[in-house]
């Protein structure tokens, strides 16, 4: 896996509204870094050189900044699902192999927070639930049902091995599952020999 990089970008500005997304991406440090357990109404304010009453004008409650933070995450992958995709040419498979190379290539820089996340006291598995039925239902349009359905829970399965550290690949065969899984989602025959 790559290095990470900090999720914040800049110093949060105070007093505008723009202050809510910042303060979010600092909570998303503090998870990387703390866990979710170490995400504090005072952590955010603190790291952001905001005032606890000014955090707690976005978030009055602790469960309101975990739901932000759920909420914000979904949001980064969809705009790195965007991103990708609008970097392709039009076709049936674009959307699908869009959010693959996204997905396949951390595009969001999301992974180990997002992961600390799921395995978390705060993940509520509804609301997970949701989102893969959107991201699967969003994905799937154009391609069908099977070739969706192949791409995306073989790249799920790969994220959730290299995750657990569990994944049987060397860089260059994880290279070549990449390139098989992408060829998939651009129209390859499942099952068809690779070169």
């Amino acid at each position: 896996m790559k290095a990470r990089r900090p999720i914040t970008k800049e110093p949060v500005p105070i007093g505008r509204p723009s202050a809510r997304s910042a303060l979010l991406d600092v909570a998303l440090d503090i998870i990387l870094d703390e866990g979710v357990e170490g995400l504090t109404l005072e952590g955010p304010a603190a790291q952001s050189g905001i005032s606890k009453s000014g955090l707690l004008y976005h978030f009055p409650n602790r469960d309101e900044l975990n739901k932000a933070v759920r909420l914000h995450v979904r949001d980064r992958y969809r705009a790195a699902r965007h991103e990708a995709t609008e970097s392709l040419p039009e076709g049936p498979s674009r959307t699908l192999t869009g959010w693959a190379l996204a997905a396949l290539h951390n595009r969001s820089q999301l992974d180990a927070v997002s992961a600390k996340i799921m395995t978390s006291g705060p993940w509520d598995a509804a609301e997970g639930l949701a989102h893969h039925q959107e991201r699967f239902g969003a994905i799937s349009k154009g391609v069908g049902f099977d070739r969706a359905a192949a791409v995306y829970l073989a790249v799920e399965g790969l994220w959730f091995l290299e995750l657990a550290g569990f994944a049987p690949f060397s860089e260059a065969k994880r290279k070549r599952v990449v390139s098989l899984l992408l060829s998939i989602a651009g129209g390859r025959e499942i099952g068809a020999e690779s070169n």
